[in-house]
């Protein structure tokens, strides 16, 4: 019983940290790029937000202002606006869950 309950947590454990590296991630040199990093970050809890009906007005303004500030040679400007939106989302996660028992309290 032990051998099979340690095979299934080793298992567990190793598919849980099977994604556990972004796209970014470069396999040649084992470094990631920190923006893509960051923006795909703030982009997949902004969809999440987006699908909860509760995503912050600015949080899609951040990002696409992130993207043009990579775009425009100013990296370290842009890793700190997309790493600001993803504070945003998880922000707004956190509000999802104190809005859904939102009411009067008699």
């Amino acid at each position: 019983m032990k051998k099979i309950l340690l095979t299934t947590l080793t298992v567990f454990a190793f598919s849980a940290q099977a994604d556990y590296l972004g796209s970014g991630h470069n396999w040649n040199d084992g470094s990631s790029d920190p923006f893509k990093a960051a923006i795909a970050a703030a982009e997949s809890g902004y969809a999440a937000n987006l699908k909860a009906q509760m995503a912050w007005r600015d949080t899609g303004k951040m990002i696409k202002e992130a993207k043009k500030l990579q775009a425009s040679g100013n990296s370290a400007a842009a890793i700190a606006l997309a790493n600001a939106a993803h504070t945003q989302t998880v922000n707004a996660a956190a509000q999802t869950v104190d809005a859904v028992s939102a009411g009067p309290r008699f």
